[in-house]
This record gives structure tokens, C-alpha cells and sequence, in this order.
């Protein structure tokens, strides 16, 4: 009923980085076009990495987060201070990077759960978010156990960051939602990938209508995060060879 009427699209994919640092498996992806900066997680050991002019000349700098096996990023201004959310998948939390201070923020219960292809239901590991965004006033996320993309409203108290409000809408298609990147500039419309099923998916964030339906390549390689750079989706592979790849609509 959401995704009747969804514009199905093929693409072709185009290798354009591999991340330098060893043993690198980088899930979470964000581009930040003021900075002209690519931001990676590195789920192997919770590292930030930037990199810089990631275009031409990419020159690579890591930060020690230690995130809990972090599979989303995204950098803002909260609260009047340049922040960067990474998403604490194993931690259950949304790590707040603020300079050379990396503290936690809680989500435990909010779109946090056991993923429905766990081998066991019952007693699987716990785990949150993936893909992150922000509109300028909420952070936007990604969840695989919940299968849905949350919004939540953070609010800064005397004991630091908490989620105060958020609200939600179901994914289309499949049950490993990863990684998010805005498809328009207003932040009506939002691109969400399903790892499994290697296509992306463009919703309409106030209805939850799935818009379009990017197919890729069935050889491409495995996509986890995204970002959007010159107006294409760019994502990154965390399974080989820690490569970032662009999508090409056909």
C-alpha cells in the first residue's frame, strides 16, 4: 500500500576509495560537503575515521571513539556545538563526539532488539542502530531490529544528552535496513539501503511511501553505509576490502 506506485531504477557502481587503515571495516558512512569530509566508522574497533579531499587526494585521520561496533555517523551542531552522533550498534547507545570527548547517549529500548534473521530469537545479541541523519533538529536513524527508520527528538540535561521524544515508520521491503542519506535538500525524502537485498529504497519521511527503488548490481559489493556526494549515493563495504563505492543511476 506504501509502495505501489514506487519508480524502480537500475544503476552500475563505481569503486572510488579504499580506506588505508588496516584491517578496516568500515560500516557507517557521512559526507559533510561544508568540510568537503568523509566520515567512516570502523566497526572492528569503534575508530572515527575522517578523510579528507576524498575526491582527489584522500589523506586519512582516525579517532579513538571506542564505540560499541558503530555502524552509522553523522556530524551537526547541537546544542551550539559541532557534534558528531556515531551509532553504538553493540553498545545499544548513540556515541556523541564532541573534540577529543567521546561520551554515550542510551538508547537501550528505543528501536533496539534482537534482528529477525538471528539464529536464535531468544536469546540473540541486543543490538541498535545503524544509518544516522539529522534535519537540523532530530536525529534520524536506522534499525534493523525494529525494521524502521526512527526519528528522535535529544534533549541536553544536567547529566548530559537523552532522546526526550521519537516516532517511527516501517521499512518497505526486508529486514536489514543500514544506512541513510537525505535525497532532497528540504529533508522531505530519505534514502534507506537494505544490505541483504542490495537495493535502496527513497521514502517520503511524513508518509513512509516507499518513492523509488534503487537496484544494484548483483555483483556490486555489499552495501552498509551511505551518503549522498555531487548528488549520488556513495556507500561503503565492510565485508573484504574496505571499499567506498558510488551508485550511477542507469
Amino acid at each position: 500500500m506504501f509502495y505501489s506506485n514506487a519508480k524502480i531504477t537500475q544503476s552500475r557502481i563505481e569503486i572510488r576509495y579504499e580506506v588505508q587503515k588496516e584491517e578496516c571495516r568500515p560500516n557507517g558512512l557521512h559526507y559533510d560537503p561544508t568540510s568537503d569530509k568523509l566520515y567512516i566508522v570502523d566497526q572492528a574497533d569503534g575508530d572515527l575515521i575522517t578523510v579528507s579531499d576524498p575526491r582527489n587526494n584522500p589523506e586519512e585521520s582516525v579517532f579513538k571513539a571506542n564505540s560499541g561496533k558503530p555502524s552509522g555517523v553523522v556530524t551537526t551542531d547541537f546544542g551550539g556545538q559541532d557534534t558528531i552522533f556515531m551509532a553504538s550498534t553493540y553498545n545499544l547507545a548513540i556515541t556523541q563526539v564532541r573534540g577529543e570527548e567521546a561520551v554515550e547517549v542510551d538508547v537501550r529500548g528505543i528501536g533496539t532488539g534482537i534482528v529477525d534473521f538471528a539464529q536464535d530469537l531468544i536469546n540473540g545479541t541486543h543490538t541498535g542502530y545503524h544509518g544516522l541523519e539529522w534535519d537540523g533538529e532530530s536525529l534520524w536513524a536506522a534499525s534493523p531490529p525494529g525494521k524502521a527508520i526512527f526519528k528522535m527528538q535529544l534533549a541536553e540535561t544536567h547529566t548530559g544528552t537523552t532522546v526526550s521524544a521519537c516516532s517511527w515508520f516501517p521499512i518497505a521491503f526486508g529486514n536489514r535496513p543500514h544506512g541513510l542519506a537525505w535525497a532532497d535538500q528540504a529533508k522531505t525524502q530519505i534514502w534507506c539501503n537494505d544490505s541483504t537485498l542490495h537495493t535502496a529504497y527513497r521514502y517520503d519521511v511524513q508518509t513512509g511511501a516507499c518513492l523509488e527503488i534503487l537496484v544494484l548490481p548483483q555483483d556490486a559489493p555489499q552495501s552498509h553505509g551511505m551518503t549522498i556526494i555531487d548528488g549520488h549515493l556513495w556507500y561503503c563495504e565492510d565485508q573484504t576490502t574496505a571499499r567506498i563505492c558510488e551508485v550511477i543511476p542507469l
